[in-house]
């Protein structure tokens, strides 16, 4: 405990931070940086791969999208546009500094970031398909692809915290 002193009063015992909390704050600096640097590409090669295969997994369910561009897709009259956020990389991006095990050697932190890359990749084609299914039946976009959207952010959060790699 560090001692506070000031002036007029009596001394205020103030806690210091955890080593784990300071892991923490380091590694968020860390993907909140990731992320910005993500956005400074345009992963045009990420942007077709997510289309495809998503255009292809909606296909099994009837959704018929027709390809404009490497990103574009055209559906039910309208434009859309595969961002960098339709692409994940901005989470996988975050997520790294988030998930680099300290006691792990660099070759076994590759192989899980291997492994997660593949089954981010995975759950983000069965996410946009899974919206893309939502507003096929009428649900509207901000519920069927927004609101799910961040439930999916949100369960990569979870599947972070639970490894808790930064107290390593």
């Amino acid at each position: 405990m560090g001692t506070l002193f000031i002036p007029s009063s009596q001394p205020v015992c103030l806690p210091r931070p955890s080593v784990r909390a300071h892991r923490l704050a380091v590694r968020t600096a860390l993907a909140v940086m990731a992320v910005l640097i993500c956005y400074r590409f345009e992963w045009q090669w990420l942007r077709y791969l997510t289309s495809e295969f998503n255009l292809r997994l909606d296909l099994l369910f009837g959704i018929v999208l027709q390809r404009v561009s490497a990103d574009t897709v055209f559906w039910k009259g309208i434009y859309y546009q595969y961002q960098n956020a339709c692409t994940f990389a901005d989470v996988w991006c975050g997520a790294v500094p988030l998930l680099w095990n300290l006691r792990q050697s660099w070759r076994r932190n590759l192989v899980f970031l291997i492994w997660f890359s593949a089954a981010l990749f995975t759950f983000n084609i069965l996410r946009l398909t899974a919206s893309d299914v939502l507003f096929n039946w009428g649900i509207p976009w901000s519920l069927a692809h927004e609101a799910f959207s961040g439930l999916a952010y949100f369960a990569v959060w979870i599947f972070i915290w639970e490894r808790k790699a930064w107290q390593s």
